[in-house]
């Protein structure tokens, strides 16, 4: 090969590795560069379509907010508060009791009486410290059990339409309860009054 031709040959080489880099750096650095905006433009897409909603079953499904909240059972309150607490007003509510077949829940210490005339049960609770009641319908000895300051008759209930026009029977054993030595008060602890009476008639309509 002749020496003139060495320089030709070295030149060509050179081009041709010039372009393969070219080649190379297009498609390493600048093809990517280009694809990124596209990628970064293309819209996101939430987890489950709606086409994939509608298969999931409805206990797995987020529940649906709503404006409305479920109410809250009704309840209606009375008290009563003795004028002389005594051993005598004991003895005679607890018999009251018994002669309702009022049942006793020690654990709260409050009687349930079963449901009256109207179809719903009243209970029967202290009205003060410590909050419950001596199971004052069984029998013991006198002294035994302090003498009741007061007692809280309240009913509750979820049909609010049929009970809350017909709350006879809270306010008939009420005044049965009141009867034994003291006065009534409202769910306020104030004086009963007829207004407040008849509140409790328009309570849940």
């Amino acid at each position: 090969m002749s020496t003139t031709y060495l320089p030709l040959l070295l030149a060509g080489i050179a081009v041709v590795l010039g372009l393969i880099s070219v080649v190379l750096f297009y498609k390493v650095v600048i093809a990517p560069r280009k694809a990124e905006p596209s990628s970064q433009q293309a819209p996101t897409h939430s987890p489950t379509s709606s086409a994939e909603q509608a298969e999931i079953p409805s206990y797995q499904r987020q529940p649906k907010t709503t404006s409305k909240q479920g109410k809250k059972p009704t309840q209606q309150c009375l008290f009563v508060m003795f004028d002389t607490p005594s051993q005598a007003i004991n003895q005679a509510l607890g018999e009251m009791l018994a002669a309702k077949n009022a049942f006793y829940e020690a654990e709260l210490g409050a009687f349930h009486l079963p449901p009256g005339p109207q179809g719903y049960p009243i209970m029967l609770a202290s009205a003060t410290s410590p909050g419950k009641l001596p199971p004052l319908h069984k029998e013991h000895k006198e002294g035994e059990h302090t003498p009741v300051q007061g007692v809280s008759i309240l009913i509750r209930f979820l049909n609010t339409r049929k009970v809350s026009r017909n709350p006879e029977d809270l306010i008939t054993f009420t005044h049965e309860v009141a009867a034994l030595g003291g006065k009534i008060l409202d769910a306020k602890r104030k004086p009963i009054t007829e207004e407040s009476l008849a509140a409790m008639y328009r309570e849940g309509e």
